[in-house]
């Protein structure tokens, strides 16, 4: 299963590359740093890990990150060119849309500018009915215009957790296309052991996967 995941990002505006000593990677409190390959989302390139990526590590694995990004290996994501709106509008290209201290990212995802918010960092009516990491920061202008229409908030997961009561829980059967997998697979839940995608139509069908993993606290409710 890969590594999930919501917090917020630096705003960097950027008109030109920046240089390693001009951006602050942060510390190294990640619970993956000093492995090897970056974990800050933040960045894009051959030099970071291959398992899906955590706001909760943005500014977390300074070490590996500022070495990759020395190397050549990284660069800032969305800092390729294109337009940008700065901390107003929305943006198609290079520079992330900042507003209300969250990084929304630019409007490059597939799903861009089609009043649903597809980031999955969000939660609440204004989100897309199919969820995928995929499109994390690439929804900008519709996540930006449903957060401050109070249709999104950013999912909390030390919140979800103490408002999660799992024993309380109806988790359905095991129904769904991908039971006893290993990962929760109804869309109610979020967290690391959480599957990538997530569709309507496994709510309350993979009851033995969530039913175990909400008990060990690595998936809780998305709309708690």
């Amino acid at each position: 299963m890969p590594r999930l995941t919501t917090a917020l990002a630096l705003c960097l505006c950027l008109a030109a590359p920046l240089t390693a000593q001009e951006i602050d990677f942060g510390d190294d409190s990640s619970m993956w740093s000093n492995d090897g390959e970056c974990d800050d989302p933040r960045f894009e390139g051959p030099g970071m890990t291959t398992t899906t990526l955590l706001d909760s590590d943005i500014g977390a694995d300074a070490t590996d990150c500022r070495e990759a990004y020395q190397a050549g290996l990284l660069s800032l994501r969305g800092a390729g060119g294109g337009t940008g709106g700065g901390t107003g509008g929305g943006t198609g290209g290079g520079v992330p849309l900042v507003a209300s201290g969250i990084s929304f990212g630019t409007d490059i995802g597939e799903w861009a500018r089609d009043g649903e918010c597809d980031d999955r960092r969000f939660v609440g009516p204004g989100m897309a009915a199919v969820l995928t990491w995929d499109y994390v920061g690439e929804d900008a202008s519709d996540c930006r215009a449903a957060f401050d229409a109070g249709l999104v908030r950013l999912w909390d997961i030390e919140a979800a957790r103490a408002a999660t009561i799992c024993a309380a829980l109806d988790f359905g059967d095991d129904s769904g296309a991908y039971p006893q997998d290993g990962e929760c697979d109804d869309m109610r839940f979020e967290g690391p052991a959480v599957a990538l995608q997530l569709v309507p139509d496994n709510i309350g069908g993979d009851a033995s996967d969530c039913a175990r993993l909400c008990a060990f606290g690595v998936i809780a409710l998305r709309d708690y």
